[in-house]
């Protein structure tokens, strides 16, 4: 009976000590392909360390039905200095191989990738699975990476590299 008394305070006090609540914040979003790139703003924390989270994800369907087919997907996730560095090097990338076909490189650890078809240039991230990819041509990932950027300067985060 002890034992269980001391689990079960164990289990309150480390639950409370680790927990977090986070109001998820859009900062750039495409219906059309239902990718989103949000910011994990920090409402309650147990933990004076605050990390400004930041990820692109997405809902991808298993089948044709959104009720039972959809799930959630996340092409890359990390700090505001991360997540700066990472669509910055998607957009230089989708700059520098705008005009060829099929070229595949790593950025952070994500497969990205350029695609030419029937005339319009994209560029694809997968996730982290290779399963899936959110596809946006150049001047997409240009204006995700300005909102991101003038997101980060209106909340104050610092997303520099320096």
């Amino acid at each position: 009976m002890k034992k269980i008394i001391l689990i079960a305070i164990v289990c309150f006090i480390s639950a409370n000590l680790f927990s977090q609540t986070y109001k998820l914040e859009t900062v750039f979003s495409n219906k059309i392909s239902n990718t989103y790139l949000s910011h994990w703003k920090v409402l309650e924390s147990n933990n004076n360390i605050q990390v400004d989270t930041f990820s692109l994800w997405g809902y991808q369907l298993y089948f044709d039905d959104w009720v039972k087919g959809a799930y959630e997907v996340e092409y890359f996730k990390g700090n505001a200095k991360e997540m700066s560095l990472f669509l910055t090097q998607v957009v230089e990338f989708t700059e520098k191989y705008k005009n060829e076909d099929k070229v595949l490189t790593y950025i952070s650890g994500i497969q990205v990738k350029t695609l030419k078809q029937l005339g319009f240039k994209y560029t694809l991230v997968y996730d982290k699975e290779r399963k899936v990819a959110c596809v946006f041509n150049q001047k997409q990932w240009t204006d995700m990476l300005a909102r991101f950027v003038s997101y980060c300067e209106n909340q104050k985060i610092n997303c520099t590299q320096n």
